[in-house]
């Protein structure tokens, strides 16, 4: 992992790039499904066929304690910088992200990533409780991310979406419903409330840059 950032302060959690856009990706697909079904029946088939009763077993972090640490420092200091909009940037390799999850008490256990060269691969089990017919179920996603080519943040590539291993169109990502804004937007507004203008995937790393306006 590399960075450049300012001294860091206290720890906190990952924010929302790593909890909200995760959580409202799955439920949106969900959602959005059971709105074009349409029916009880639709409910009940979106149910069975897209959510699980038991959640799915992903592996653990592979870094020790001591590495975990240095990651969470490295992060802490990359957010800070981002909130005070200066100029930062972070690399993290796969076990980095990963470590990252592991060390929140909320996403312990429920999502876990990977990287082949420019590619990332992430795999979810999000458990269910804001629905009422879909309480006790459990979200077993996946989906593969790539950066834009001009690197936006905004555009990345978030394809090949798969819930139990059904697979969903990518287009979920840009539907609007219920008077709620798309996941894709919601993604960009989070990017440049943040400040955050460079993701990139590249030699087995994910990238992120601030640009430091004040």
């Amino acid at each position: 992992m590399t960075s450049w950032v300012d001294p860091p302060p206290p720890q906190r959690g990952m924010g929302c790039f790593a909890k909200g856009c995760l959580t409202l990706l799955a439920l949106g697909v969900l959602l959005v499904a059971a709105f074009v079904g349409g029916s009880y029946w639709a409910a009940r088939h979106l149910r069975d066929h897209y959510s699980a009763p038991s959640s799915a077993t992903l592996p653990p972090s592979t870094l020790t304690p001591e590495e975990i640490e240095q990651t969470r420092s490295q992060w802490d200091a990359f957010t800070s910088a981002a909130d005070r909009h200066r100029r930062a940037r972070i690399e993290l390799t796969a076990d980095e992200v990963n470590a990252l999850i592991a060390s929140e008490n909320d996403w312990r256990g429920k999502a876990f990533v990977t990287i082949d060269g420019s590619v990332a691969h992430a795999r979810l089990s999000i458990p269910i409780g804001e629905i009422s017919w879909l309480k006790g179920r459990f979200l077993n996603g996946e989906c593969t991310v790539r950066p834009a080519p001009n690197r936006n943040p905004a555009e990345a590539k978030i394809t090949e979406i798969a819930l139990i291993g059904n697979h969903v169109s990518d287009d979920v990502l840009d539907y609007q419903m219920f008077g709620w804004k798309s996941i894709r937007s919601v993604i960009a507004h989070w990017c440049e409330e943040n400040d955050i203008s460079l993701f990139d995937i590249a030699d087995g790393k994910v990238i992120l840059e601030t640009s430091g306006r004040e």
